[in-house]
């Protein structure tokens, strides 16, 4: 993707709503990162920019690349709580590093975000727009921090909008301060609130202004409202150059393919490939798939000079990578593997769910379950309580046991419909391979 031509980023709340002590160069340097690999984030792990593109949106000198490494390294580190106004009444509060991990190799920086973060942030249901353009702007980063904040509850349609009331240790959770920071109001106001929105004033097309609450008489929450002063267009789309194009050409055209050459590509398909090195069906699921990892192949092929002619090439022959290869089976098998066992997770809890509600409504299933039970341990287990319930009720191994029975013997149907949907999406999950 060329980052150059990115200028807005879209941006999920609860990752706006992060409580975290980010300096304003790492905050703004995730939110181009996060630009960068939007539209790869549902099927790629691993994003790439590279460092003279990355400094240069963030106007930060090609000479102090140490200094961005250390500060990309520090975002690593950086440990963040979301969702902390809870704006996505959906959605679960969490906490998790910003990035799971970063390398560089040859002037490339390769990038993954958290798995808990990576498909939240590409589909959020609650989410804002953040000119990147305009973040660079800001000096001071409690400024950028309640921009975003005050934009995440803008409404294009009244040009205008306004914030919950937020407590006062919350709103100094989500400017990265500690509760013991500014314990006075009137010197956080002087000397945070009053200059970042003074800041925002300045900078921005929209005025900002904060109406406060007391209980009793201390200060104890703050509103922000938010009105767009001049008109100026703000919905134009994230990615003009590339909105509207089928997978593959898009896929092609962030991997700087020319755009005609991208959708040929993208119509011929599997027709585009050289008849003699199409490879065995079934080797990709798709032919996305199969386009990736030629992409995937050119940056680790260091000599290349032309890039773009050496993906096309590597598309209509086939091009192999022994090293690649195994990369993506190694990451497709961790993906699957982590599927399975959220989904396993989701079955269990929506299994006890239900064997939960059947013990409610008919108490004598547990009893009638603990006289099928034929492993002596759990045996002597339950003679250490007065009744089958008793010792149901305690868990553990007795309570384990007894579910089983009860799933295998006595609620069958009732557990009917969500085992074969947890086998259907088993199923699809392993069929996924490639």
């Amino acid at each position: 993707m060329n980052l150059a031509k990115i200028n807005e980023v879209i941006k999920a709340s609860p990752a706006i709503q992060i409580q975290s002590r980010l300096s304003l160069l790492q905050r703004r340097a995730w939110n181009v990162l996060l630009a960068n690999a939007y539209n790869e984030l549902p099927d790629k792990d691993i994003h790439s920019v590279s460092i003279v593109e990355l400094a240069a949106k963030l106007r930060f000198g090609d000479g102090n690349q140490e200094y961005l490494k250390e500060m990309l390294k520090s975002i690593v580190d950086c440990k963040v709580e979301w969702n902390v106004l809870g704006k996505d009444k959906k959605e679960e509060w969490g906490v998790a590093s910003l990035l799971a991990e970063v390398r560089i190799r040859d002037g490339i920086c390769f990038y993954q975000f958290p798995h808990t973060l990576r498909l939240k942030l590409h589909n959020p249901r609650v989410y804002a727009k953040l000119n990147l353009r305009l973040q660079n702007r800001f000096k001071s980063r409690y400024a950028l921090v309640l921009w975003e904040i005050c934009f995440d509850y803008f409404d294009t349609e009244r040009n205008q909008g306004e914030t919950p009331f937020i407590p006062l240790e919350t709103f100094k959770s989500l400017m990265g301060l500690e509760e013991t920071d500014y314990p006075v109001f009137k010197v956080l106001n002087r000397d945070l609130i009053k200059p970042a929105v003074k800041e925002i004033n300045d900078l921005t097309d929209f005025h900002v202004e904060v109406e406060q609450k007391r209980i009793g008489r201390p200060v104890a929450e703050l509103k922000f409202r938010i009105t767009r002063v001049k008109q100026i267009p703000i919905n134009e789309s994230v990615f003009p150059d590339i909105e509207n194009l089928p997978p593959v050409a898009l896929e092609l055209v962030q991997a700087e393919i020319d755009r005609k050459m991208a959708l040929q590509i993208a119509d011929a398909e599997w027709d585009f490939v050289n008849a003699q090195k199409l490879p065995t069906p079934g080797t990709y699921p798709d032919f996305l798939a199969y386009i990736a990892e030629k992409i995937e192949i050119s940056l680790h092929a260091t000599e290349v000079k032309n890039r773009a002619g050496f993906i096309v090439e590597a598309i209509r022959e086939n091009y192999q990578d022994p090293a690649v290869q195994k990369a993506r089976e190694t990451r497709a098998e961790k993906t699957r593997e982590k599927e399975l066992e959220d989904l396993t997770a989701e079955f269990r809890i929506k299994r006890d769910n239900i064997l939960r509600q059947a013990v409610h409504a008919d108490p004598e299933l547990v009893a009638r379950a603990a006289e099928k039970i034929t492993s002596y341990m759990i045996q002597e287990r339950l003679l250490e309580h007065d009744s089958a319930m008793t010792a149901y009720q305690k868990g553990g191994m007795v309570k384990a046991e007894i579910d089983g029975i009860l799933a295998a013997e006595f609620c069958q149907e009732l557990l009917a419909p969500v085992i074969a949907a947890y086998e259907d999406e088993k199923a699809r999950i392993l069929g996924n391979v490639g």
